[in-house]
């Protein structure tokens, strides 16, 4: 920030400053805020100390998680009245937070269980700008294309959470402010991959808000050279992925059927054939990758990519937007690696019901 635009910042900092150092030298003004605080009272420091400890942990007090989660899910999901394009389709949305103190673990450092709390209410923004008029359209009744069965079922159209992974990479320090950004990945006959990054505060500046015009963001492109890409990787700090179904009683809904219903891609050429709308959610989900293996995987990867290249777009694309054969490309590049994520579910498999164990020992003293 230049000078001359730290400016009005600094005049306002000190004008405040000027205004709360005369107040202070006002003898009534001292007598009300001490009756006020309650510091005369018994215990009025503690209830001080109390109070000011509770603000810089509000992150971790009762039922704060739940307000900031639903807080973003609602506003997406009923009130926000701008919808997405298709231009936005692999665009990120930023959630910012910081750590507090209550967060850190005994290195004062950040826990890391503690920034799957951060990663839901990221995601849950996500989620709610994503899919707001297709599950808008799915409880509304509209059921063009999806086969009987899904008007027999009961029950109401919902998005669940089938699994989460967070790898770490750089410790983030007490009272740091941090920027979450989440996007789509990819997705196949079941699930949508989403990503998030934890990134340093101001690591990057967009240079476009979509939901969000009356932000500015920075003038001009240039194409990222070989030292931005690594300052990019220096402001990691963690990297999730997680996936989501869109059920409705024990039927699955496909993906593609979902992001269709917020026109969200482009039009499926004619050549290509037509996913499955639902399916059955069987038993022994939990026992086995959806993926079966790497090898099924790259064979479905360049099988595709194949027959990507034996057709051309037909229909002209919007400014902006991804053509099919763009949206499928960078669909199964994330799929490559969303197939890695996946075969985790195989590990349910791995708990032995064995007789014998080293021990069992309970959380507190009991």
């Amino acid at each position: 920030m230049s000078a001359a635009q730290r400016m009005p910042v600094l005049g306002g900092t000190l004008a405040i400053g000027v205004t709360g150092a005369a107040m202070a030298a006002i003898p009534s003004f001292r007598e009300a805020v001490t009756r006020s605080l309650g510091i005369s009272a018994p215990g009025g420091v503690w209830r001080i100390l109390a109070i000011f400890f509770a603000l810089l942990s509000i992150k971790s007090l009762p039922f704060v998680w739940h307000f900031r989660v639903f807080k973003n899910l609602i506003w997406h999901l009923y009130m926000q009245p701008k919808l997405l394009t298709k231009a936005q389709l692999f665009k990120p949305i930023i959630t910012t937070s910081h750590n507090s103190i209550s967060e850190c673990d005994y290195n004062f450092h950040k826990s890391n269980s503690t920034y799957f709390m951060d990663l839901d209410v990221s995601r849950a923004a996500f989620v709610g700008v994503l899919l707001k008029k297709s599950l808008a359209r799915l409880n509304g009744g509209d059921l063009t294309g999806l086969p009987e069965e899904a008007k027999t079922v009961k029950g109401t159209y919902i998005v669940a959470l089938g699994g989460v992974s967070c790898t770490f990479r750089k410790e983030i320090k007490p009272l740091e402010r941090f920027e979450v950004w989440t996007r789509l990945l990819s997705w196949d006959d079941k699930w949508i991959y989403i990503v998030s990054h934890i990134v340093k505060r101001g690591a990057k500046k967009p240079s476009n808000y979509f939901l969000q015009s009356w932000r500015n963001g920075k003038s001009g492109t240039k194409k990222p050279s070989k030292a931005d890409k690594e300052d990019k990787i220096k402001s990691i700090y963690a990297t999730s992925l997680a996936k989501y179904v869109v059920k409705k009683g024990r039927l699955t809904i496909a993906p593609e059927i979902v992001l269709r219903r917020s026109d969200l891609l482009p039009e499926r050429p004619a050549n290509q054939p037509a996913v499955p709308a639902v399916s059955d959610t069987p038993t022994s989900e939990g026992e086995k990758p959806y993926m079966s293996s790497p090898e099924n995987l790259v064979a479905q990867v360049m099988g595709q990519l194949r027959a990507e290249s034996m057709f051309e777009d037909k229909k002209a694309t919007k400014e902006g937007e991804m053509s099919y054969r763009e949206v499928e490309a960078q669909r199964l590049r994330g799929l490559e690696i969303a197939q890695h994520f996946d075969g985790l579910t195989a590990l349910h498999g791995e708990w032995n019901l064995d007789d014998e164990v080293i021990g069992e020992y309970g959380d507190f003293f009991w």
